[in-house]
Order: structure tokens, then sequence, then C-alpha cells
């Protein structure tokens, strides 16, 4: 396969979104698993199949059935869960909701909601019934604010059902800060550190919510978008990899043509996607830092 490879001295590289291809001066190869979920060139960052994360499907029987599914997503991002109500892959787990108990008296509703979390195939990982009440009004009208509360409520369940044993730590001495996106449009800004620190966590590396954390490595990525025509934007992401003393140990790029407009709101799992597709060959450059280098004062 060929490799979309830009070398220099601080190890810079350049990968499309879904093509594996890492070359770093003076450096061991690195795996690239994803390479063979190659996308044509104008294929949306969208399409990359292999990430994880939770599709949240409109809650049955409920007024704003729309608006209760956000609320439920919303809340598993904020628990480090990649979650969405569009978009969904191969991987991904459906969560379904039936409020088909719900009744309204005196100006309140009494919410009964089933919730189901299924795997890809299609199994049941787990089930359970949520109770609360709100306002009517909030409920059918589908008050984000009101409805806040009911998913932060419920996704701590939910996240339960989908724990997995801890990842062991192949360099527990390794720590990574990711800072939050510049430039980039809707909620990438912490889309995307949150879905590849999601990823890296799972596989064992341990990512410090501290910026002045002593010998942590940071990872900064930067979004470029413009305009190819009328219909599509060419954008280009780089994660910029930094030593503990501040110098640049290098990069890994990823660019594509997405549809006009689609990055502008929620990114859901289009950050996953973009981690997924870059977290190898970021993770390449990290491992070739020493540890333990002195923090420039």
């Amino acid at each position: 396969m060929p490799s979309l490879a830009r070398i220099s001295g601080s190890g810079r590289a350049l990968i499309g979104l879904a093509l594996g291809g890492l070359a770093l001066a003076g450096c061991q190869p690195v795996p690239h698993p994803f390479s063979d979920a190659q996308l044509p060139p104008d294929a949306p960052i969208l399409q990359v199949a292999d990430s994880v994360g939770i599709l949240v499907e409109p809650v049955t029987h409920a007024p704003a059935d729309g608006a209760v599914a956000e609320a439920m997503a919303s809340a598993l991002r904020d628990r480090e869960i990649p979650a969405d109500t569009r978009a969904a892959n191969r991987q991904s787990y459906r969560l379904a909701g039936d409020a088909a108990a719900t009744t309204i008296a005196a100006g309140n509703a009494a919410v009964d909601i089933q919730w189901t979390l299924r795997n890809a195939k299609g199994d049941a990982v787990g089930q359970d019934r949520q109770r609360a009440t709100l306002a009517a009004a909030d409920w059918t009208g589908g008050n984000a604010a009101a409805l806040a509360p009911l998913g932060k409520a419920e996704a701590v369940r939910i996240a339960a059902m989908i724990q997995e044993a801890p990842p062991v730590e192949h360099d527990p001495g390794r720590q990574i800060f990711i800072r939050p996106t510049e430039g980039a449009p809707g909620d990438g800004r912490t889309a995307l550190p949150r879905s590849l620190g999601f990823l890296l966590t799972r596989a064992g590396v341990k990512v410090t919510p501290d910026s002045q954390t002593v010998d942590a490595v940071v990872v900064a990525p930067i979004v470029e978008l413009s305009s190819k025509n009328a219909a599509q934007q060419h954008v280009r992401i780089t994660w910029h990899i930094y030593r503990p003393d501040g110098t640049e140990a290098g990069q890994v790029s990823q660019e594509n043509d997405v549809p006009a407009g689609s990055l502008d709101h929620t990114w859901g799992d289009i950050g996953m996607a973009v981690a997924t597709a870059g977290a190898d060959q970021i993770m390449g450059v990290v491992n070739m830092i020493p540890l333990k280098n002195p923090i420039a004062n």
C-alpha cells in the first residue's frame, strides 16, 4: 500500500483520514491497523468504519423524542463516552428508550422510561428503568435545560453497562495532556480531545486533565477548513505533539473533503472517527519521547 507520508526533522507525518501511512526520520515503523479501511478521496470522514460509540435512538412515545435522545447523548459525552443521535458505524452500541408508561397530571409529567442498550450484533447488553418527575411543559416541549438532568441521572447507569476491565498500562509513567482543538467549528473544540482521550485511556495510556502535569506530553489538535466548492469543504486536522520541555516532537496530519457545513454543529461520531484514524500514529510519535524530560522554566 502506498504511504502518504511527509518526512521532516521533527518527524512530521501526513495521512488521509482513513489511510494509514507513517514515515518518521530515524524511527521504527509504527503499526496502522486501520489502513485497510480506505475511503475514496471525496468521502466524508464520518464513514470511517471502526470507531466505537453509542447511537441514541429517538425515545419511543416521548412527545419530544429527539430532544430526550439528545439529552442522553450529551450526558454520555460528558462521561467521556462518544455518543450521537444521528451517526453510527458497524461497532456502535444502540440505546433505545420507551416512555410508554409516562403520565401527566397537575402540571407535572411522571416520566417512566425503559432503556435498552444493544451491541452491534443486536444483543441486549443491559436494561434499566428510569423514573423521574418534571414539569409537563418541559417534557412535552423538549426543554433542553430541563431534560439535561434526566440524561445525566441515567447516563451513569448506561455507562456502567459498557465498562470493561481496566486496561493494562504498558507505560505507567507516561502521561498525555490533550489541548482543546484550535480552529474547529461546532463542538469540535472539545469533541476531538474527548474522543482521542477515550481511545488512549482504553489502550492503557494515562490522560491527564491538568496542563501543568510534570513530564506530560502535550497533544494539540488544529483544524483548518477551506471551501472547495459550493457543496464541499476541505478539512485538514493536524495533531501537534510536544515534549514536556515544550519543543515539538512531531505532527500527524489528516485531511479529506466533507460536505459543506457538516462540521458546524455537533461532531458526534465524526470526532471519534478522526481520533480512531490518527491514534496509532499519534502514539507512534509519543512513544519515541523519553520519559522524565526536564521541564523548562
